[in-house]
């Protein structure tokens, strides 16, 4: 009976989160909208004469309003948000990951990055058996070994310390 219950929270909580996702996507984008056609028809009838008589019907007016504010939010999407804001959102956003400077937890930490050391000390003991290892390449090899270790054990790497 438990998983039964279980189960009808899980699909009762997933119907909920979709329901709030559409709602603040498109309902609630729709209500904003016509709140601001509606507010913005009467302020410009009662404060603009001339428009009066170009709009006398508040479904030319939304027609209206529909297209130029559709072309200014199309516009406005592209250039602000995709050449600007969206570049200053990525680099924000890449900065507070604290896992861009440490390694995640789990496997990571503890599959990825020993597996790494390992792979780096394999190929440097095949170059120094074929005589193919220059002190460049070993500085190289100690240099990348040390940042793995530090970040196998928990130590931050780069510039971003915590």
């Amino acid at each position: 009976m438990k998983f039964k219950y279980s189960r009808i929270l899980g699909w009762t909580g997933r119907r909920f989160w979709e329901s709030r996702q559409f709602y603040s996507a498109y309902i609630g984008l729709f209500v904003a909208i016509t709140n601001w056609i509606t507010i913005q028809y009467k302020l410009l009838l009662e404060n603009v004469p001339v428009l009066n008589v170009l709009f006398s019907n508040i479904w030319v007016f939304m027609i209206a309003a529909t297209i130029v504010f559709t072309i200014i939010s199309i516009l406005g999407g592209h250039y602000i948000h995709r050449k600007r804001q969206f570049r200053l959102e990525q680099a924000l956003s890449v900065e507070e990951n604290p896992y861009l400077y440490k390694a995640a937890p789990g496997k990571e930490r503890d599959l990825a990055i020993p597996m790494g050391i390992l792979q780096l000390d394999a190929l440097e003991e095949l170059l120094r058996s074929n005589n193919a290892l220059t002190e460049e390449k070993r500085k190289r090899f100690e240099t990348y070994r040390q940042g793995l270790m530090k970040l196998r054990d928990g130590q931050s790497l780069g510039r971003k310390s915590n």
